[in-house]
Order: structure tokens, then sequence, then C-alpha cells
């Protein structure tokens, strides 16, 4: 099978260096390492148009699928408990619809992988999706350096316009995330700067730092005591419950429009395909392209190779076993941790991941494909040596060539 995208040639190390501080100090990339290791890829993803239409295209039918049956799901609060979501969020979402906030702005990434059977995709990042700084940024400056070669839609952009239709000139912002989290804190300021060229005042806080009167969002804070008109989280919906009293508020119909909302975990659980067989809505997409998911306890030889396992909310490919990928001790770890809970975690068909060759050896690609309220929005490419993509994976430049200048 042809592969769809190649590797350009590395950037002179000169050139790179210089990307790298302007990514620091122009996109906010603060987290440049990982370890010892540099995260910022010398090298990007070229694809050609005809792909990038074929992964837009997807990703939007898989976006309109999962809205659909997360709106079912909702009317349907048994099937909550299947998705491993905690009982105490489960009684919030049982108490609105998707269809009581037409203003919320939903943004989704689908992480795509080109197999030996074709694009899979390994999962999709629907509540608090990050990469907007090296989507938009690493991107476009890796772009000013390839000559027949540009971006895709630009994520933040794309993402700040949608939230600012929303919006009146120098409306107010929260920027809620994990304050904790550098990385975090990089992406809101990032997404701020956007915010603000767009004539919007912002405000970076906790979670915490938001309550709710009369359905209505209001800041609790020594620092501020109006309220904002609109709400971006960043902070994991299953991680609301340990942000103060007033935590339920991001599940519940609210006045002031959000993204994402707080039911947007039902999409974000690896279980959510254990459900499908109880909707009436059926996702074809969705059914040709993840690979086979199972509760665990339904599989007989899940050591055998055949199988990923994963947890129901891990990130990042956190806590995610590959046998002959994850060193051996720690897959036995990650083993013993699923077998006492295995309600906790999926069990997932293994696919083959096709490497692509460069200067410096092979890569096994990702590239993540963006939407904003079910329509395309950028891409964002990562690689790592291993077929198993996690925080040790580099950021990698995805650029289209122009098709007067030839095939990959």
């Amino acid at each position: 099978m042809d592969q769809p995208f190649s590797a350009g040639p590395n950037l002179a190390p000169e050139v790179w260096r210089e990307m790298r501080l302007r990514a620091i100090f122009d996109y906010c990339k603060w987290d440049p390492h990982c370890g010892d290791q540099e995260v910022l890829a010398p090298f990007p993803l070229i694809l050609q148009e005809g792909t990038v239409q074929q992964l837009a295209h997807l990703a939007e039918d898989l976006t309109r699928e999962a809205l659909a049956a997360e709106e079912e799901i909702l009317s349907r609060r048994r099937l909550l408990a299947r998705l491993s979501i905690p009982a105490a969020i489960q009684r919030c979402m049982g108490a609105t619809r998707r269809t009581d906030r037409p203003r919320d702005v939903r943004v989704m990434r689908f992480d795509f992988h080109f197999t030996t059977d074709g694009w899979q995709i390994s999962e999709v990042n629907a509540d608090v999706p990050g990469g907007y700084v090296e989507a938009s940024g690493w991107n476009a400056l890796f772009a000013e350096q390839s000559a027949g070669m540009q971006t895709s839609l630009d994520p933040t952009c794309e993402y700040a316009k949608a939230i600012c239709s929303e919006l009146s000139e120098g409306s107010l912002v929260s920027l809620a995330h994990a304050t904790v989290y550098s990385e975090d804190r990089q992406v809101m300021v990032h997404l701020g700067r956007e915010l603000q060229r767009r004539e919007m005042r912002v405000c970076l806080n906790s979670p915490r730092n938001i309550s709710w009167s009369n359905g209505a969002a209001m800041f609790k804070t020594d620092f501020r005591t109006d309220s904002p008109d609109f709400l971006v989280r960043l902070s994991p919906a299953e991680w609301l419950p340990g942000e103060g009293e007033s935590w339920p508020g991001w599940f519940r119909a609210s006045k002031t429009a959000m993204s994402n909302p707080g039911c947007a975990l039902i999409l974000q659980s690896k279980r959510f395909p254990l459900v499908w067989d109880s909707l009436t809505y059926t996702l074809p997409t969705w059914s040709s392209l993840l690979p086979e998911t199972r509760h665990p306890a339904e599989v007989r030889e899940i050591a055998n190779g055949e199988w990923v396992v994963k947890p129901a909310f891990g990130r990042v490919g956190e806590d995610v076993g590959i046998r002959g990928v994850t060193p051996a001790e720690e897959y036995k770890q990650i083993l013993q941790v699923m077998q006492n809970k295995p309600e906790q975690w999926i069990a997932q068909r293994k696919f083959e991941v096709v490497p692509v060759p460069t200067e410096t050896g092979e890569v096994f690609p990702c590239v993540g494909v963006y939407t904003v309220n079910g329509k395309f929005a950028g891409l964002y490419g990562r690689a790592a040596r291993s077929p198993l993509i996690n925080e040790s994976a580099q950021d990698v430049a995805v650029l289209i060539r122009n098709e007067q200048s030839g095939s990959v």
C-alpha cells in the first residue's frame, strides 16, 4: 500500500535553533524538552492536498456521528456507567442534553495513523484536546522554510473564531486550566493572545475559581468578582470533582456558553465503543476506522500481542500497554492494574503503523485532525521511534505540498 505522506529533509541546525526560539517566544512553546530529548522535530511530514481533504472529510463524519451518539447516551443514563464515568458526574450529566446548550463550541482532535490496512484512528480527544501551540506555531514556522509547501488551517484561529462568533467585542473569556501545569498554561496563554487579537478580554484561572448562580457562571476569586461571558476549559472533566464544590455546573445546562462542556467526557472515554450495540444510532465511520474494542474480560488471550490495553481516561499515551513495545516490566504492571479493575479499561485490536523514513531513521507518525463545531480546523503531527505515541514523541510540522510542485 502506497504511503500517503513522507518526511521532508532535516533543517540545518542553526535554522532549527532559531525556529525553536521563535516557537518559545512567539507561540508559547515553553516545554521544548521531554527529559533530555528535544520534542520539536527537525523535519516535517508532507501530505498531498488530496490526503488532507480525505482526512478532513473523515474527521467531519466522525464528529457528526459522535455528537449524535452522545445525545442518545445522555438520554439513556444507564449507559453512562458502562463508560466508567464516575457516579457523581453521571448524576449531573443526566440532568442536561446537548440541545440545551446551543451556544457551546465543540472542539475535537482525532488521532489518525496510516496502517497496513489504511487509515485508522486510535482515539478522539473530545474533552480538552491540546496541540494548538504546535499545530499553529510549529507548522507556520516550518512552512516559512519549505519552498512549495503550505500549512493547513490554523486550529487556534479557527477555535478563537468560533468562540468569538458567540460574543460581542470586549466580552470576557475565562480560560480555565490546571494551573500547576506549565504545558496547560502555555496553551491558554497562546489561545488568549489570539482572542485578544480579536478584541476579547481574557482571564486565566483555575476551574475552582468558577461558581454558578442561577445557572450563570461567575468568578469566585480575590482578584475578580465579575462574570465571564464564555468559559474555555483545559482541565480534564474527570478531574473537576476535585475542583471545589461548584464543579457540577460544568456538566449542567449553563446560561454561560463554554468549550468544552463536561458531557464531552462521554466521547473521551475509551469505552465509548462498548455502548454502540445499545444505540439506535449507527456509527459507520467510527466502525470502519476504530479497531475492534472490547471489555478486557471478553478477551481470553489479552497478552498474546494482538491486543492493546488502555485505561478509559488515559491521556498522552499514559498507561497504554503494547506487548513488545511497552517495556516488559511496565507492561506486566499495566496488566496487573487492568486485571484488578477491568471495568475501567479496554482492550483494542492492535494495528500495524507503516513507518516513515527520515534522515535519522524510521519514525511512526500520527496526524491529529481537528474539528471545531463539526468543521475541519487543522492538523497536528507527532512521531515516535516506536509505534506508541506518548509524552516522549516529537511534535512534527505537518505541511501540504502545493499541487503544482509535484508528487511526494
